[in-house]
């Protein structure tokens, strides 16, 4: 059998103890990492460890859009305060890392851990000038 699995079933590991949730929860919300959390994924979606290729952990919170209540004089009978965003979580965690890292191109972005308030993804990174237009 391929190295593949027994790294994915070390993984499984590393998710079921909490140690990764308490030390991301301490970190800030956008942060450049040397190595991806979940090398199988990262691999399966173009990462290489090379020069020109970053991995970034984004967190994003959950819950739903929520919109600043009226407060004039009457109330609108359709006040709407929450709404739920067409876009996705992963979407928007690609966007905010695109934001920050500007001279690089996002190869893909998968899901790492979530707690009560946040999600995390970690979003694959590529300059294009160091590791190659292709």
């Amino acid at each position: 059998m391929g190295s593949f699995k027994y790294i994915r079933d070390n993984e499984r590991k590393i998710f079921k103890d909490k140690t990764l949730l308490i030390s991301v929860q301490g970190e800030p919300a956008i942060k450049r990492i040397e190595r991806p959390t979940r090398l199988t994924r990262a691999k399966s979606l173009g990462y290489k460890a090379k020069q020109g290729y970053a991995i970034v952990r984004v967190r994003v919170s959950k819950g739903s859009y929520r919109r600043p209540r009226p407060n004039h004089a009457r109330r609108p009978s359709k006040t709407g305060l929450y709404f739920n965003l067409s876009v996705d979580k992963k979407k928007i965690a690609e966007g905010r890392a695109r934001r920050v890292y500007k001279n690089m191109d996002v190869l893909g972005a998968y899901f790492l851990i979530k707690n009560g308030q946040y999600d995390w993804f970690e979003i694959i990174m590529r300059d294009p000038v160091l590791a190659g237009n292709r």
